[in-house]
């Protein structure tokens, strides 16, 4: 088994699996911006649009929204370093984060020393880079990537969708982390590289997060040997109520409260879900080989 096959990957949605609102939300009303009045502009936006034949999805619609609250005075004028300082500022992460992340790594690197077992921490989100990205989610050493939406700037000021990534888009990542596209930039995504020396098979990976978007990465996962978890938060009914749904619907093998304290629900089913992708990638070394 090569050094790669021995990597363990868990793959996070953001807004409300690590955090218990959407990041927008928070930044809307620091700069005095009702954020019930942004997400009606935002459906009106995508209702417009449709009405001349034109499909504007979720995810470019909200960027599209924020730069014209811009462009019309409702918003100061932002660059995406305001965006990593609001990230810092204004993000509150559920109990236990990043510390969770920081935990489970060495947990793993300390338990699963002699089999050379790793772990990595991705986000995939909906939401902005630069917030997560200048958050404390990405405590040095936690995190191993952020795949997120960004904006380009003019003249300093963010102007132009550069990336959106939508609920299909969030696969896209799973397949470049199980490749090693995002470490060797030389691989190309599309070219098909044989299983076993992928640098992480899907088999090794742990799909968490909250909601219907992210039941293309659950389904994907689970069909392919990996593991999905959903989390809710329980000051959140509905939170509850979709988490149950997914599990219902089998898109996740198990729900937890959104408590990453070690002990707490969530920490314990991830860290349930580490252990026997290790023990499994133990048990793998111990099969005979040949006849």
């Amino acid at each position: 088994m090569g050094e790669g096959q021995r990597i363990i990957t868990c793959f996070y949605d953001c807004d409300q699996t690590l955090i218990p609102e959407f990041m927008q939300n928070p930044l809307l009303r620091h700069l005095g911006v009702d954020p019930a009045e942004f997400w009606a502009d935002d459906k009106k936006l995508m209702k417009e649009a449709s009405e001349v034949d034109v499909t504007i999805n979720s995810e470019n619609s909200y960027m599209i929204n924020l730069i014209l609250h811009i462009k019309k005075g409702k918003l100061p004028q932002l660059s995406n370093a305001d965006l990593q300082r609001y990230g810092k500022e204004l993000i509150t992460p559920f109990p236990g984060l990043p510390e969770f992340f920081l935990r489970t790594k060495e947990e793993v690197r300390t338990r699963y020393r002699d089999q050379g077992i790793t772990l990595e921490h991705y986000i995939i989100s909906t939401g902005l880079r630069k917030m997560i990205q200048g958050s404390s989610l990405n405590a040095p050493g936690a995190l191993d990537q952020i795949f997120a939406s960004e904006f380009v700037e003019v003249d300093g000021v963010i102007s132009l969708p550069a990336r959106n990534v939508g609920f299909i888009e969030k696969t896209r990542y799973i397949y470049e982390v199980s490749k090693g596209t995002n470490v060797d930039q030389s691989i190309d995504v599309n070219k098909r590289i044989p299983y076993g020396k992928r640098r992480v098979p899907f088999e090794n990976m742990i799909y968490v997060g909250d909601g219907f978007t992210d039941v293309p990465c659950m389904t994907m996962l689970t069909k392919l040997g990996g593991q999905s978890i959903g989390v809710y938060d329980p000051n959140n009914p509905k939170s509850l109520e979709e988490a149950t749904e997914l599990f219902q619907d089998r898109r996740v093998y198990r729900i937890a409260k959104a408590d990453y304290h070690q002990g707490g629900e969530a920490s314990e089913a991830i860290e349930d879900s580490l252990h026997c992708v290790a023990a499994r990638i133990i048990n793998k070394d111990h099969k005979p080989k040949g006849p």
